[in-house]
């Protein structure tokens, strides 16, 4: 069956002196002779990994606290491998999307918001980490009456309003967040109100709507002005037009055509133009729009250090309290320690903080198709290590050399974190290899497959017709001008002919098309596939180096009651995302269904 087990995408997911204005920066980085925090070893080592993994670039920069050189903060700076696919090589100033690393900005926005005191007494109250959405957000509403009713900002924030991902959801709306915000109610949880951590990225973007609503000021420009502009982090941004027109901004690299369901891990190639076009920027704004490079992170660690003041001048960029709250444990991300030197993982706001071998780190990781990036303190050794990557499945990578630059800094005896990975990887592949098989007897679904091209529709996800690839269609209609297009005979290219399989167009964030392939009787497989084959002839890159992924993304769909009454798609086994601890829907049916789709009545 197509679902994946949720404790394999978990593990999945388990994978130089200088000062802050740019103005002042060192005219040249530390030569590799002069650094003492990124040692010949680290670059050999870190090298080594991407000969190793076949991946394209790290950009690492690693900041310590130091009394004895020029401003108090010793900041030095590794460049590995390429930034673009025409060979550009890495440096600290390459732009990046840092992905969920752009959550503390957002927390950071609450916390200032809530510090306003000029706001407070405009608004005659003051903002709160526990005040309710409802009260904040007007178009606020959840399916639990409970969660809907009682959930705070710090909920929000902390994962742990009930609601499981529903990541399809992040796409571009005629109403744009408050549209989003409104369908919420229509989302099914998967646990109780404040049971259990579930990651959830709308919530983020719920909060960016909080300058907006408060102050009448888009989220972006807040960030650029109480903290891009603060720190003279002039490369950051959220602009994809600007990241693109500085030349620096790397090419994003994926796996085009992996599908581990059978051994094939695909092609390493350049996803250009990125995956958020101009314009549609601030869906994901808060949860992981930033872009900035090891240059401008390293002065963003070195604040968070500092707790939260400058690091040159020592004045307050964010308060104290506000560094500390969002950096607390709110909930438990993991409750067992999954190797020997670390503990369990506690989530505050936007920031996981944990042990390693004696030492405290608070990180957060993040991620987006062609990038993987990693920024983490420890805040009892004026530490900070930032590794951003260009390799989208470079997560075991990362960690690898964040462990080893940890290890020889703080003295330790060395471990082999990337055999460790290394292993974990490959139980992680050979398990999609073990996938239940199609039947050997397929028995048919219970109407005829031709009947299955209809439109459903769900109130958040929107509407759905799937089309039948070698079906009979009129050259006009919407099921004939998709099969033809570009992206579809891609789709069609890389599936089994011998097997029943229907397109869905479907836009969102990570996901261009739904892909069902027939299983047995009324069940399909479901791929949620993303391709930039037409966005590159539309903006004239062609289309060879064309990217298509998520073969392998399977989750399940049963078509219940086709041609009768109460006819519908309901979509399981994962889709939903729903964490640890999470519960799947029970009964059969619209019951079962995650997410579900009903025949529309026209």
């Amino acid at each position: 069956m197509a679902s994946i087990n949720s404790s394999l995408i978990f593990l999945a997911l388990l994978y130089a002196s200088c000062i802050s204005y740019a103005a002042r920066l060192p005219s040249r980085d530390e030569p590799p002779s002069e650094r003492v925090l990124i040692t010949p070893d680290i670059d050999a080592f870190a090298n080594s990994l991407l000969a190793t993994w076949n991946s394209s670039g790290f950009a690492v920069a690693v900041v310590q606290r130091d009394s004895k050189v020029p401003g108090g903060w010793r900041r030095e700076f590794g460049s590995y491998g390429v930034a673009k696919d025409d060979g550009t090589p890495m440096t600290p100033d390459t732009l990046f999307a840092i992905a969920s690393n752009s959550k503390l900005f957002l927390s950071f926005s609450a916390g200032l918001l809530i510090s306003n005191e000029t706001l407070a007494n405009e608004r005659g109250r003051n903002l709160e980490w526990t005040t309710k959405a409802q009260d904040v957000l007007p178009e606020w509403g959840l399916m639990d009456e409970e969660a809907s009713k009682g959930t705070a900002i710090q909920d929000m924030l902390s994962h742990r309003t009930g609601l499981p991902r529903h990541d399809f959801l992040i796409s571009s709306r005629p109403g744009r967040k408050a549209e989003m915000v409104a369908t919420l109610k229509y989302l099914r949880p998967s646990t109780e109100f404040r049971e259990t951590f579930q990651y959830n990225n709308l919530m983020y973007e719920c909060l960016t709507l909080l300058p907006p609503v408060l102050l009448n000021q888009s989220y972006e420009s807040y960030i650029a002005q109480h903290l891009f502009d603060p720190l003279n982090m002039t490369s950051s941004t959220y602009s994809v037009k600007d990241a693109e027109s500085s030349g620096k901004f790397a090419d994003g690299f994926q796996w085009s055509l992996r599908d581990l369901t059978k051994g094939i891990r695909g092609t390493r190639t350049a996803v250009v133009p990125y995956v958020m076009r101009n314009g549609t920027e601030s869906n994901l704004a808060g949860a992981g729009g930033v872009i900035s490079s090891a240059r401008d992170l390293s002065i963003w660690a070195s604040m968070l250090l500092n707790n939260g003041r400058h690091p040159e001048t020592n004045e307050v960029v964010v308060p104290e309290a506000v560094v500390e709250h969002v950096a607390t444990g709110m909930t438990i991300y993991q409750s067992r320690a999954s190797y020997p030197e670390l503990s369990p993982i506690v989530y505050g706001h936007g920031q996981m903080r944990y042990s390693y071998r004696g030492h405290e780190i608070i990180e957060h990781g993040g991620s987006v198709p062609g990038y993987r990036t990693q920024v983490a303190r420890y805040p009892y050794d004026d530490l900070a290590i930032v590794v951003l990557s260009n390799d989208d499945q470079a997560y075991p990578m990362i960690e690898a050399l964040k462990w080893r630059i940890t290890d020889e800094i703080f003295g330790l005896p060395k471990i082999d974190w990337d055999t460790r990975y290394q292993n974990a990887t490959k139980a992680y592949n050979a398990a999609y290899e073990t996938k239940l098989p199609r039947p050997a007897n397929v028995q048919p679904p219970s109407a005829p497959l031709e009947s299955l091209e209809k439109s459903y529709s769900h109130p958040a996800y929107g509407t759905i017709q799937p089309c039948y690839v070698g079906g009979t269609h009129n050259s006009s209609s919407l099921c004939a001008n998709l099969l033809n297009s570009s992206n579809a005979k891609l789709i069609t290219a890389a599936s089994d002919p011998n097997i029943p399989t229907f397109i869905i167009p479907f836009s969102s964030f990570t996901t261009t098309h739904f892909r069902l392939t027939h299983f047995d009787k009324n069940i399909f497989n479901v791929s949620m596939l993303w391709t930039n084959k037409e966005v590159r002839e539309e903006e004239g890159y062609g289309s060879e180096g064309s990217v298509l992924t998520g073969l392998d993304a399977g989750y399940e769909v049963e078509w219940v009651n086709p041609g009768q009454e109460g006819e519908g798609l309901a979509f399981k086994g994962g889709i939903w995302g729903m964490g640890e601890g999470g519960r799947s829907p029970e009964g059969t049916g619209e019951a079962s269904a995650e997410v579900w789709f009903k025949l529309d009545a026209n």
